[in-house]
This record gives structure tokens, C-alpha cells and sequence, in this order.
């Protein structure tokens, strides 16, 4: 069953729930950071009715154990584990088709396309051959969401050098994909 609202699948709770100030606190802090775990749970799933459903069953488990949580500065990456562990829940309840072996063969045994997906292919292979200190901030970046200062956090990183790395990390890719680099406003020394 769906809400009507499914923006705020939790400020429906709170208003509804007595008690004092702190839950409607915690309910807007859920809120608050739902876009960002349905981004996180889309990438996960792959699929936004999906990533939907465990964003939703995400909030609920946070929701009901919400006395857990001591410090509101730590919610995004305990809300993040709680989507990642949902989206492996999804996984242990759902059965695979079988597939004959004899299918599968016959399938691999095919010729293949030289570049499977294009572009995307493209673009992870050149992500895949970037130095793994620009690789990391980039990925935390474009598919955690993560904002500068918790990468420099996760990474005991400046958030100059997270910025740094960043820049570089897309300028070495631009190279990779045979783009021109973006001209360094700071000048190019200790350029890598």
C-alpha cells in the first residue's frame, strides 16, 4: 500500500504519534534525508518502485528503533546502512528462476557486442582506471552523494584535498575519454 503523499512517508507518523518534541524532530531529520537515501536506494536497486518500497520500509525500521540513534550528526550513515541492509533483505526473500546450464551456454557461446553499453560501459571502465585517491572521492561524491566535508571526513582528507582530488579525478577522466582537460585555476604545481 502506498502513501499519498510518498514525499513524506514519515511526517504522517509523527503528526499522529504524542510525545514530545524530540519525535517531530527526528521525523523531519528522516524526512529531510529521504531524497537522498531514494537516490542511494535507486542506484542500489536499480529500479525506482523498488528503491521506493525499501526507502519506505527503511524509514519504518528507523522509525521504531529511533531511540537508538544518540547523536542526530550520525543519522546519514546509520539510515544509509539501514537502506543497504534492506536492499539485502529484498535479495534473501526473493527466489531466482532457475536457468538450464545447457541456456546459458548457449548464450555465452554467442558472439558479443564490442562495447556491451556504450557510453556507460565507456565511462566505468575509465573510473575503473583512475588512481585509487581520486577514484574514491569521485564515487563517494556522484553515486553515495556524499558533500565534501563528509568525504574529507571518511577519507582523514582536508576539504581542499577532497576538492582537489575531485578536480583532478575529472580532469584525468576527461583525458581517459579523449576530452580536453579543464584548465587548473591554481596553477600546476604538484600537478600529478
Amino acid at each position: 500500500m502506498r502513501n499519498s503523499q510518498p514525499e513524506t512517508p514519515v511526517s504522517s507518523i509523527g503528526d499522529r504519534l504524542p510525545g514530545p518534541e524530540s519525535g517531530a524532530s527526528v521525523a523531519q531529520l528522516f524526512e529531510s534525508m529521504r531524497p537522498d537515501l531514494l537516490r542511494f536506494a535507486h542506484w542500489l536497486a536499480r529500479d525506482r518502485a523498488t528503491a521506493e518500497d525499501i526507502v519506505q520500509e527503511s524509514l519504518l525500521r528507523a522509525w521504531r528503533s529511533r531511540d537508538a540513534l544518540k547523536d542526530p550528526g550520525s543519522a546519514r550513515a546509520w539510515l544509509f546502512t539501514i537502506v543497504r541492509r534492506e536492499h539485502a533483505r529484498l535479495y534473501e526473500r526473493k527466489r531466482l528462476e532457475l536457468v538450464s546450464i545447457d541456456d546459458v551456454a548457449e548464450i555465452q557461446a554467442a558472439p558479443r557486442l564490442a562495447e556491451p553499453d556504450g557510453e556507460l560501459f565507456a565511462l566505468r571502465h575509465a573510473i575503473v582506471r583512475l588512481p585509487i585517491e581520486y577514484r574514491e572521492p569521485l564515487v563517494l561524491q556522484v553515486l553515495g552523494g556524499f558533500s565534501t566535508e563528509e568525504i574529507a571526513r571518511e577519507l582523514a582528507l582536508s576539504s581542499t584535498a577532497v576538492l582537489t582530488r575531485l578536480f583532478r579525478a575529472r580532469n584525468k577522466l576527461r583525458v581517459i575519454c579523449g576530452m580536453t582537460p579543464a584548465p587548473d585555476a591554481g596553477g600546476s604545481e604538484g600537478a600529478p
